[in-house]
């Protein structure tokens, strides 16, 4: 069963290149020196209405100036691995800098730091979520130079859930990639935390009506990218199969031998070059 892990701190200003991440994660400087140096990751404060700030990493081109392109990361929740924070993307957010493009990173912390209770509380803990997601994404087209026509959000397991429903709060992000996410919110918190009686589950899926992210995904097109494994042993084929039918436009890779990690070379190739095509990045 996955279980709540505990969050860990992080340092307050690093340059890439040497860049340590929460949860001891270093994130890989990119293989140009030139770029590495040129490359700024700032640990940064967003104030959320409400709530406490959301502690973020910052990434971005050193240079001045506009034409950069934004992208929202949003990590997976997995208890006991260390990048299973808002380090998990830090390497690519660096590496992405050097082609002209601004990243913030957030701390998440439903179902990271609190548990799922059954009941319309949990729908309240998931708004509450991604209002910080939305503040999060509102700091990404406030950085200076960010072209707001040229944004995407990148996420993992519930970071991709969170992924998917901010789209449909912010018109517009046209661009998601979104790896291993569940259909619903319901299903996650039940499995892995309350083990609901079977005639008390469409009561409670019936709590997130309107947020479920299988219900959401259609209305991004062409402008989503879905990432699965074959040898998940969270999202299966039917997850998979619900999220082909809601998303029929969308982008689908299936990686035979991948966990749910997606920790391999070729699946962050193939996002970063999908990505560099929908935001027309540079080499």
């Amino acid at each position: 069963m996955r279980r709540l892990p505990v969050l860990v701190s992080v340092a307050p200003l690093l340059v890439a290149g040497a860049v340590a991440g929460a949860g001891g994660a270093h994130a890989e400087a990119p293989a140009d020196p030139d770029r590495a140096a040129a490359t700024v990751v700032r640990d940064i404060e967003i104030p959320v209405a409400g709530q406490p700030a959301v502690r973020a990493w910052l990434v971005r081109p050193q240079r001045a100036g506009g034409g950069l392109a934004g992208v929202l990361d949003l990590h997976w929740f997995e208890p006991g691995r260390a990048n299973q924070d808002r380090s998990e993307f830090l390497a690519e957010a660096t590496a992405l800098a050097g082609r002209g493009v601004v990243s913030v990173l957030p701390q998440l912390t439903f179902p990271w730091a609190g548990d799922p209770v059954g009941d319309a509380r949990d729908r309240a803990t998931v708004t509450a979520q991604l209002d910080a997601v939305q503040a999060a994404y509102r700091r990404l087209l406030a950085e200076p130079g960010v072209d707001r026509k040229r944004t995407a959000v990148v996420g993992h397991d519930y970071g991709a859930m969170y992924a998917v429903d901010l789209t449909a709060r912010e018109p517009g992000l046209r661009t998601a990639v979104l790896l291993a996410p569940d259909a619903t919110w319901a299903n996650w918190f039940d499995l892995y935390w309350l083990q609901l009686p079977a005639g008390e589950r469409a009561a409670y899926r019936a709590v997130f009506a309107g947020l479920d992210p299988v219900d959401l995904v259609g209305r991004l097109g062409a402008g989503a990218y879905l990432q699965f494994a074959g040898a998940d042993r969270f999202v299966g084929t039917e997850t998979r199969a619900a999220f082909a039918a809601a998303a029929p436009q969308a982008k689908v890779s299936l990686y035979p031998d991948e966990e749910h990690d997606l920790g391999a070379a070729r699946t962050r190739d193939d996002r970063l070059a999908w990505l560099a095509g929908r935001l027309g990045l540079g080499g």
